[in-house]
């Protein structure tokens, strides 16, 4: 009986398939990994920033409700003063109210805070009073995370200048 001979071109084939599938699968799984660290830092880094941001609008609130409550007791002792001058004024008001019109002024201020987030930005709260309520208060006029940081330009690069 005569042996039969194996081609060598066949298995050679597909072995150097089977070697480069290998390959790929390695290489794809190095990069998927690779990805997942990327995105677990980033998961970190922003949790750790939101937490920052949520203490500092803590804080801010904590002043504001500190600052509102400080308003409503001298308000209250005010009012506690002057509810026995306001018997007698109030008579009188009432006859110039009659002959005027009624104008409200209302006393306006400001009260600016700034609070820290992290070394490169901060919260800035502008609060503005109101009295024209039963109670001054004071509310939220505007609310903005900004730098801290001065912007700078970066110029390390050499860019190309014509010799003209």
């Amino acid at each position: 009986m005569k042996k039969r001979e194996i081609p060598v071109m066949n298995v050679g084939i597909s072995l150097i398939i089977l070697i480069f599938m290998n390959i790929c699968l390695a290489a794809f799984a190095v990069l998927s990994l690779e990805n997942a660290v990327s995105d677990y830092s980033l998961s970190k880094k922003t949790a750790k920033h939101t937490t920052q941001y949520y203490e500092a609008v803590n804080n801010v609130q904590e002043l504001l409700a500190k600052e509102n409550q400080e308003l409503r007791e001298k308000a209250e002792t005010k009012t506690a003063e002057t509810k026995s001058t306001e018997k007698k004024i109030k008579a009188e008001t009432v006859k110039n109210m009659q002959s005027q019109k009624d104008i409200k002024k209302v006393a306006k201020s400001q009260i600016k805070l700034t609070e820290s987030v992290s070394k490169s930005q901060q919260l800035v709260v502008t609060l503005q009073l109101d009295e024209t309520g039963g109670y001054p208060q004071y509310y939220i006029q505007k609310w903005k995370l900004c730098s801290s940081d001065d912007w700078q330009a970066d110029d390390s690069l050499d860019v190309y200048q014509s010799g003209e």
